[in-house]
């Protein structure tokens, strides 16, 4: 038996345990509950776990991860390691829906040029796209896009503000 019917045979067998596990109630809404509107990496890294653990089908998994961000240091590409199981329920949701293409979308907080902040967020982008990579994705199924700063989630010019901008975001 080849490594190719192998992975055929555990998705099957992960497709029909997520069919006989779901609940009747997202996760997201679990999350909310559980953790309230704001929930910090350490609950969403929680009930990333659980989700998986449980088998989860696709749409629950695409409603817990529908949202987040991967967050950088300033002036850094790098993945932060607390951000491995958001990477990993992406991947998971794209082995679970063949047809699903994913735009990584990096951007940057206003600090620094134009120019520079365009590069910092391809970086960005090409990082987690590298991450989802590793994860076993295909890389005809990831697009990268950077804003750089055009796109900012927070317009304020302060340091809370500029760490909510520091992001990559999934978009399918």
């Amino acid at each position: 038996m080849n490594i190719s019917n192998l992975k055929n045979i555990l998705l099957v067998i992960f497709l029909g345990s997520a069919l006989v596990s779901c609940s009747s109630e997202p996760v997201k809404e679990e999350m909310t509950e559980e953790f309230g509107e704001e929930p910090g990496q350490e609950a969403v890294e929680e009930v990333v776990e659980e989700a998986v653990e449980e088998g989860s089908s696709a749409e629950d998994i695409l409603s817990s991860i529908e949202g987040k961000t991967v967050n950088f240091e300033f002036d850094r590409s790098e993945v932060q390691s607390s951000f491995s199981e958001l990477i990993k329920m992406n991947a998971d949701y794209m082995e679970l829906v063949e047809s699903a293409k994913l735009n990584v979308e990096g951007h940057a907080d206003e600090r620094g040029t134009p120019e520079y902040n365009l590069g910092l967020g391809e970086r960005r982008a090409n990082a987690v796209k590298d991450a989802l990579i590793a994860e076993g994705i295909s890389p005809e199924r990831i697009s990268v896009i950077s804003f750089g700063e055009e796109k900012p989630v927070d317009s304020e010019s302060n340091e809370a503000a500029w760490e909510k901008n520091r992001r990559v975001e999934f978009s399918y």
